[in-house]
């Protein structure tokens, strides 16, 4: 596993302007903690994008059984056609937030640098579609 840097696109690394932008693909509320747990804390940025697309399931009461508090000494935007729900789910946790629907736009508006991504899976093909 040492030696793998991608798989269909999950834990690639790009470039969006001033952004190298981590992706990571979240699928189910383990997969969540899994994916939350490898992200950089230390990153200019976090987005955690959430759409409610069939793919995804439509209902996000499983938003509430994953665990967004330990990032409550970062900030995060929310993003994704479900972005708000992720916000009041975020503000529940204590999680400092903006909410930008767009994600493309949601990584542009973190301070230049490393930013790190985490994504359902509609969220995440819409985005690899946008990003080279």
């Amino acid at each position: 596993m040492s030696g793998v840097d991608e798989v269909a696109g999950r834990y690639r690394t790009v470039q969006l302007g001033d952004h190298s932008v981590r992706m990571l693909l979240a699928k189910n509320p383990a997969g969540w903690q899994e994916a939350l747990s490898m992200v950089d804390k230390h990153a200019d940025g976090v987005v955690i994008a959430v759409n409610g697309q069939v793919p995804d399931g439509e209902d996000l009461s499983w938003l509430w059984d994953v665990r967004f508090e330990h990032f409550e000494e970062t900030s995060v935007v929310a993003a994704g056609e479900r972005g708000t729900d992720l916000a009041v789910r975020l503000g529940y946790a204590g999680v400092e937030h903006t909410l930008v629907h767009d994600t493309v736009r949601a990584i542009e508006s973190c301070p230049p640098g490393h930013v790190e991504v985490v994504a359902n899976y509609t969220a995440f093909l819409q985005l690899n579609r946008r990003i080279p």
